[in-house]
């Protein structure tokens, strides 16, 4: 499994929270099994956090390429102003 962090700005947290269902919706239709669940967190400074935990390292590096030019997930990614930082990491262990 591989978990993908994503820490990124907006200014509208709540427009980027309801525009949340499609893209989830978008990556359950587009990547199947592929996807396992993602979590949006918001930081004490205000930033957005996005963790997405996917079955496979190549599905998480497809949609991070894929994702932000689908149409129909235009909506979200239209609400992030800027990236912070970005990483996939393996997971060793879950509970």
């Amino acid at each position: 499994m591989t978990l993908e962090y994503v820490h990124f700005d907006t200014d509208d947290a709540e427009a980027l929270t309801a525009a949340r269902d499609a893209l989830v919706e978008r990556l359950r239709e587009r990547y199947g099994s592929e996807f396992v669940n993602a979590h949006l967190v918001r930081f004490d400074d205000g930033s957005v956090g996005d963790v997405i935990l996917w079955a496979s390292r190549e599905a998480a590096e497809r949609a991070a390429e894929e994702m932000p030019a689908d149409p129909a997930a235009a909506g979200f990614f239209g609400l992030i102003t800027g990236v912070r930082e970005m990483r996939h990491a393996e997971v060793l262990h879950s509970g």
